[in-house]
């Protein structure tokens, strides 16, 4: 899967990031953009699931990035983990 980059951002002292565009939300119909760290996205070009590639996100926003689903888009569908 490809992602589009939006930008780079250089952070000399937590890790430069890529500032990433997901897909279209399906329950509100916008794009949205979470932030991952470059060594994240070389993980992800080289085949490596999202869950093991991007750990500095938590499950709400991995999900974002597979399946375009914020994660408030999903609490108005879904409800409440129990």
């Amino acid at each position: 899967m490809s992602y589009k980059v939006i930008e780079k951002k250089y952070d000399f002292e937590n890790g430069d990031k890529y500032v990433v565009e997901t897909k279209q939300c399906f329950h509100c119909g916008e794009t949205g953009t979470v932030e991952i760290f470059t060594q994240e996205m070389f993980y992800l070009h080289q085949g490596m699931h999202i869950q093991e590639a991007v750990k500095s996100l938590d499950k709400d926003l991995r999900e974002q990035m597979i399946t375009g689903t914020h994660p408030k888009c999903w609490l108005e569908m879904f409800g409440e983990e129990e």
